[in-house]
């Protein structure tokens, strides 16, 4: 984070509505997950604020019986794949308010995951996998269960889930038009981040 410079240029139209898409996520991602049968993530700290808090959030102690595995830098975290498939057909064909505007598009998010993992062997019982890069849709599927404590966490070289992860809201508003925010999740003890998602922007 660098202090406001008064040498600044104003942000440009794709800048501002690039920034608004942001904080609208943001605050829809907040309060979403209810609508699909699965339990409340912990509300997030105000978007578009100074905010510096890290979580520890209780995870699985084992993995789903029935999994998606995705690897972020080295760390494996297993999804239930029942959970995403009944979120992918819970979501509404049109929307009238945005809980079903949020469901939609968290369906839709769940739906394109479960696509992307390649299907395991048959008479193997490991995870269906996600092999390829994570974009910023697929990483919010896997923060929304990190968030709410569905998922397992395994470090690199670990056959253990670990118990807990950390959660860590950063952000820094430095004028009306200045400012962003992420959410770095980290094994507890480990050096870094495995996955940092955009928060909010402005």
């Amino acid at each position: 984070m660098r202090p406001p410079s008064t040498t600044t240029p104003p942000p440009t139209a794709h800048q501002l509505r690039s920034g608004l898409a942001l904080c609208v996520l943001a605050l829809g991602l907040g309060g979403s997950m209810t609508g699909h049968g699965a339990s409340a993530a912990p509300e997030r700290p105000a978007a578009g604020t100074d905010v510096d808090e890290t979580r520890s959030v209780v995870q699985r102690s084992r993995a789903p019986a029935d999994c998606l595995s995705v690897v972020l830098e080295g760390v494996t975290v297993l999804l239930d794949r029942s959970e995403l498939s009944r979120q992918a057909s819970a979501k509404p064909t049109a929307w009238k308010t945005e809980a079903e505007r949020m469901a939609l598009i968290e369906g839709r998010r769940a739906a394109a995951l479960l696509q992307a993992a390649t299907p395991a062997k048959e008479g193997q019982t490991t995870c269906h996998q996600v092999t390829q890069t994570l974009d910023g849709e697929d990483q919010f599927v896997v923060l929304a269960h990190l968030e709410r404590g569905a998922a397992a966490v395994l470090p690199v070289g670990s056959r253990q889930p670990v118990p807990a992860v950390a959660i860590r809201y950063l952000a820094q508003r430095c004028g009306p038009t200045c400012g962003r925010g992420h959410i770095m999740v980290s094994v507890p003890g480990q050096p870094r981040p495995f996955l940092v998602a955009d928060w909010w922007a402005s």
